[in-house]
């Protein structure tokens, strides 16, 4: 056998945390080292495939294969969680970590591993929620894992609605500008700490307004109005949330389990252009397998 692990797909910014908060979601990849005496699962990561650079980047040697269901440039996090996953195979093989210690070793290293993967990424948010799971503050200084009320966790889930076009991040942060209002500014970091309280009280009361956001949002769903139509079109049908995932297209949405079936069925009936999934709050982050 050899290494392999499971990391989650993550949505960032949440709203109002730009480049800040960010959640682990239960969409996962799984990438591991090849072995060249055993059939691989999933397929070889090519050179410039994020997966082999972190792999590499971490000191790995050989071949990475990977297995990965999370959209690429949907903003659901797929090349940080391949880089998570890469650095984490990277780092263990080089310190001949065997698969007995790995889960032990990535219990250990999930602070390298989120400085390493945020290194290639270029930004904390979507690397620390791969490592750690739930819902994270990142920073270059600090993560700091946001506790979640049981309410939280067991009556809401996520809803996604995924398109079939693509945004590239890059372009994205492009469009945005350099500096911000005082106004702006003070606006979402009311939202983002009301947005944060609302999650570890479990206040669904607070939460419909915690989406809101001055700094990100409204320049890249210019780029793309029919995400803006489905983020109010969640909030109608029901969603207690919605904000934009990443830097999108994926809109996502917070929403009562009891009102997910009835919720999916009418965004699916009106943006037949996207797929709906629900998802939950992955709590574990990476993970040995």
């Amino acid at each position: 056998m050899t290494l392999a692990v499971r990391v989650p797909g993550s949505s960032a910014n949440m709203g109002p945390g730009f480049d800040v908060l960010a959640m682990a979601v239960s969409i996962y990849g799984e990438l591991g080292i090849v072995d060249p005496s055993a059939q691989s699962h999933g397929e070889i990561a090519t050179t410039n495939h994020p997966a082999n650079v972190a792999f590499v980047r971490a000191g790995g040697i050989g071949e990475v294969w990977v297995d990965s269901p999370i959209p690429s440039g949907r903003g659901l996090g797929f090349s940080a969680a391949m880089r998570v996953g890469g650095a984490a195979l990277g780092l263990a093989q080089r310190q001949g970590i065997a698969e007995t210690e790995f889960a032990q070793f990535i219990d250990a290293s999930r602070g390298e591993l989120v400085e390493l993967a945020a290194e290639l990424e270029g930004h904390y948010d979507n690397a620390a929620a791969s490592v750690w799971g739930g819902v994270v503050s990142a920073s270059p200084e600090r993560v700091a894992l946001i506790p979640l009320a049981a309410t939280m966790r067991s009556e809401v889930c996520v809803l996604v609605w995924i398109p079939q076009f693509q945004t590239a991040t890059s372009k994205s942060r492009r469009n945005l500008p350099d500096a911000v209002r005082r106004q702006d500014a003070i606006f979402n970091i009311a939202r983002a700490t009301q947005l944060v309280i609302a999650l570890s009280t479990g206040d669904f009361d607070l939460l419909p307004s915690t989406a809101s956001d001055q700094l990100h949002q409204k320049v890249r769903l210019s780029d793309t109005p029919m995400c803006a139509e489905v983020m109010t079109a969640l909030v109608n049908a029901g969603a207690l949330s919605s904000w934009l995932s990443g830097s999108g297209p994926t809109v996502a949405a917070f929403i009562r389990r009891t009102d997910a079936a009835e919720v999916t069925r009418l965004i699916g009936r009106d943006f037949p252009l996207g797929r709906t999934q629900i998802l939950d709050i992955d709590m574990r982050g990476i993970h040995a397998i």
